[in-house]
């Protein structure tokens, strides 16, 4: 054997173990990647896919609805429970209603639609009041002065046995 085929031998066997190599590297990143994968989903199910979860929202029971006798809006206060990370707590909101002569009740959200701060009803005015920004509504909700332009969200409601309930998202 001359020392050119042993060389040529010698390069095949180098290129062999190259290849041997890289098919072994090859093969080690293909698992890893796996596991990777494998280990990904479920944490990222856990983490991540609770936070595209849509808003459900339930009936909230706010008492005898005869409370709401007279010329004024009363507030109505709830309290829910909000998860803050990884706590969970209670938070309190509240709601504006009103029944009218006819029984008729409105219902309006407390938060105004500029920026989200909550308003208040004035008796003497006859108006809600946003103190952030001094935006007004009429008691049917429409914007009348300030920056707001959209009316106040008029809630969903029912009377169920003698309790008026209204659907809130929280």
């Amino acid at each position: 054997m001359s020392q050119s085929d042993i060389l040529i031998e010698g390069n095949e066997r180098n290129i062999r173990e190259g290849v041997s190599e890289r098919r072994g590297f090859l093969q080690f990143c293909g698992l890893t990647l796996c596991s990777v994968a494998l280990t990904a989903v479920p944490l990222a199910s856990y983490v991540i896919w609770p936070s595209f979860k849509k808003e459900t929202g339930r009936w909230i029971d706010f008492g005898t609805a005869r409370e709401l006798e007279g010329d004024n809006f009363r507030m109505l206060s709830y309290e829910f429970m909000v998860k803050d990370g990884w706590q969970i707590l209670p938070q309190r909101g509240f709601v504006w209603a009103k029944s009218n002569p006819g029984g008729a009740i409105k219902v309006f959200s407390s938060t105004c639609t500029h920026l989200a701060c909550n308003v208040v009803w004035r008796e003497d005015t006859q108006v809600f009041e946003c103190p952030c920004h001094s935006g007004r509504f009429d008691p049917e909700g429409r914007p009348v002065a300030g920056p707001p332009t959209k009316p106040l969200v008029r809630l969903e409601h029912k009377i169920q046995d003698g309790n008026l309930m209204v659907f809130l998202n929280v």
